[in-house]
C-alpha cells in the first residue's frame, strides 16, 4: 500500500495549504487566513506559470485568480483586486497597495460570514468592496481543485507541475532511529 501523505497534492495542497488555512479559519484568525490564502494563490500561480519561467509575476497571479476565483453572488472581485489585496497584507499588513493607491483596483475589506459574499455599495464608497473571509477560502479551495484538474489534463503541463511540486515545502515524517 502506498503512503498517500507522500503524494505532493495530498502533502502540499491538502495537508499543507488547505489544512493550515482550515485551522486558522476555525480559530477565527482571519488575518492569518488571508496571508495564507494569498500566499497559496501565489503558489498556484507558480505552478501555472510557463515552463521557461522561474519566478511568478504579478500577471501570473492575476490571470490565475481571474480564471479560478469566483463567488456565488453577483458582485465580482477581479484578479487585479485580489493581487492588490495580496500586496497590501503581505508587504505592509494593510489593505492598501500600490494598485489601490493608484486607483487601479478597489480596496478589499473583510467580514466574517456574509450573504452576499461580496458587497459593494458605490453610494458609500467607490474604493471599497467587502469580502467574506470564509467565502474567499471556499472560492480559493474550489479554484485549487479546478486548477489541478486542468493542469493534470495536459500531459506537458503535468510534467512541469510534477517538477515544480518537488520544489515546494513538504512535510515528511522523521526517520526513526534504530
Amino acid at each position: 500500500m502506498t503512503n498517500l501523505s507522500r503524494d505532493p497534492i495530498i502533502n502540499v495542497v491538502h495537508n499543507g495549504i488547505k489544512e493550515d488555512i482550515r485551522v486558522l479559519l476555525s480559530a477565527k484568525r482571519y488575518r492569518g487566513v488571508l496571508i495564507l490564502v494569498y500566499s497559496g494563490m501565489d503558489t498556484m500561480a507558480f505552478l501555472a506559470m510557463p515552463e521557461n519561467q522561474v519566478e511568478v509575476k504579478s500577471q501570473d497571479f492575476i490571470a490565475w485568480a481571474d480564471k479560478y476565483i469566483g463567488f456565488p453572488c453577483n458582485e465580482k472581485v477581479t484578479g487585479e483586486e485580489l493581487y492588490g489585496a495580496r500586496c497590501g497584507i503581505l508587504h505592509t499588513y494593510t489593505p492598501h497597495s500600490r494598485l489601490s493607491r493608484a486607483g487601479k483596483c478597489r480596496i478589499l475589506g473583510y467580514m466574517d460570514k456574509g450573504v452576499p459574499e461580496v458587497r459593494y455599495n458605490p453610494h458609500k464608497s467607490t474604493e471599497l468592496v467587502m469580502v467574506s473571509v470564509p467565502a474567499l477560502v471556499d472560492a480559493f479551495f474550489s479554484g485549487i481543485d479546478k486548477f489541478l484538474v486542468d493542469l493534470y489534463s495536459d500531459t506537458q503541463k503535468a510534467r512541469v507541475t510534477d517538477f515544480r511540486f518537488k520544489q515546494l515545502f513538504h512535510e515528511l515524517p522523521a526517520k526513526k532511529k534504530k
